[in-house]
């Protein structure tokens, strides 16, 4: 019985480091995205795609310690799911298709962001257009 209780309250914990994580990560970019956007947002998306960026570039940082060094658990939650998937779940996409590709799985690693980017899109279309059709029905 009291090692369920302490798994439960262990579980809390990484919930609440997730959450506090992504909450300061989502504004980070609300930040980021306010500072650096563009008066045209139909040009190119400049500020999402220097948040995706600087993400990936994080991630991999954040990686590389964690492969290399003691790493708190705790702290990797709250880094590497909250604060950077707050920011930007392209970083952990990007993290994902690296050690696909770091481990031989080209084929996986290929038709993994092929797929990701394309029902992605067709995905964001579909649900645009079909918002579009019930507003007007």
């Amino acid at each position: 019985m009291c090692n369920h209780k302490i798994y439960y309250l262990y579980c809390v914990k990484i919930i609440a480091y997730i959450a506090l994580g992504g909450a300061i990560g989502a504004l980070l970019r609300y930040g980021v995205g306010l500072a650096i956007k563009p008066e045209n947002t139909l040009a190119f998306p400049i500020h999402t795609f220097l948040i995706n960026v600087l993400g990936c570039l994080c991630i991999g940082i954040i990686a590389s310690i964690i492969q290399n060094t003691p790493f708190n658990e705790l702290m990797q939650y709250f880094v590497v799911i909250g604060l950077l998937g707050g920011f930007t779940t392209f970083s952990s996409f990007s993290l994902e298709s690296l050690y696909l590709l770091k481990n031989g799985k080209i084929l996986i690693a290929a038709s993994y962001m092929l797929l990701s980017n394309s029902v992605g899109i067709t995905g964001a279309f579909i649900g645009y257009h079909a918002h579009q059709f019930l507003v007007k029905v």
